[in-house]
């Protein structure tokens, strides 16, 4: 486990840093680091997953293949996406990591160009700021696809508690329930396949708490088969 002093340290020196690290106004954000780092050295948390070596090489793996195999679908998304509106196909958003620590997670552009970077369900006039394309995306989750590369690098998991802006409301939960900090972000997660955007952002830190302490291989495998579930279900679809 990362030392919590050096990673509060790091948070102190990112919370100040240029756009390209953490978000539009990365000073707001230092008192949220604090917090985050507070919480975790306060409740001296350890949950490694029982099988995260496994875990990791999974992760590894079934990145890697999925980015070759779903290569020809991601070229098209890229396309559809820059021919039917203005601006690139890929937005980077900043996401509050393991540990709390920040990093930039990329998504392929579901809204207009100029959209407020706020979590979706606190967004007003979403639905007018959704283009065309990106509603078919977030309806069948293919604007995630790029965060496979996260999860090649390091950065995420297939699996583990949604990496959450900087001023999400579920942030502001999971000082409450430091546990969920302590897991590399997901794809997807126990949270996501619980009511999706339809969960409060407690129950959300909630759950991703519970699910820090209970991982393990065969609970993400669980978690994927109801993933592809909730995807073609659309439960929880905002």
């Amino acid at each position: 486990m990362v030392e919590l002093a050096q990673v509060s340290a790091q948070w102190a020196a990112e919370a100040g840093t240029p756009v390209s690290r953490v978000a539009a106004e990365p000073a707001a954000h230092a008192p949220l680091a604090t917090s985050l780092t507070d919480a975790l050295a306060s409740a001296n948390l350890s949950f490694p997953c029982r099988d995260h070596r496994i875990k990791r090489l999974f992760d590894v793996l079934i990145s890697g293949l999925c980015l070759i195999v779903l290569s020809p679908v991601m070229a098209i998304i890229w396309l559809a996406v820059v021919s039917t509106s203005r601006g690139p196909a890929l937005f980077m958003s900043p996401r509050v990591g393991r540990y709390g620590r920040p990093f930039r997670m990329p998504k392929f552009r579901t809204m207009t160009v100029g959209s407020a970077n706020c979590a979706r369900e606190t967004l007003i006039g979403a639905d007018e700021q959704v283009t065309m394309v990106g509603r078919v995306l977030r309806r069948l989750g293919l604007d995630e696809l790029p965060q496979l590369v996260c999860v090649l690098r390091g950065d995420m998991s297939l699996i583990g508690p949604r990496p959450l802006l900087p001023d999400d409301p579920g942030t502001i939960e999971r000082v409450r329930f430091p546990a969920a900090l302590t897991m590399r972000p997901g794809i997807s997660g126990l949270a996501q396949v619980s009511g999706r955007n339809l969960v409060s952002p407690r129950r959300k830190a909630r759950l991703d708490a519970f699910y820090a302490r209970s991982a393990s291989l065969s609970f993400d495998l669980h978690l994927m088969a109801r993933t592809v579930s909730v995807v073609i279900s659309g439960k929880g679809f905002m």
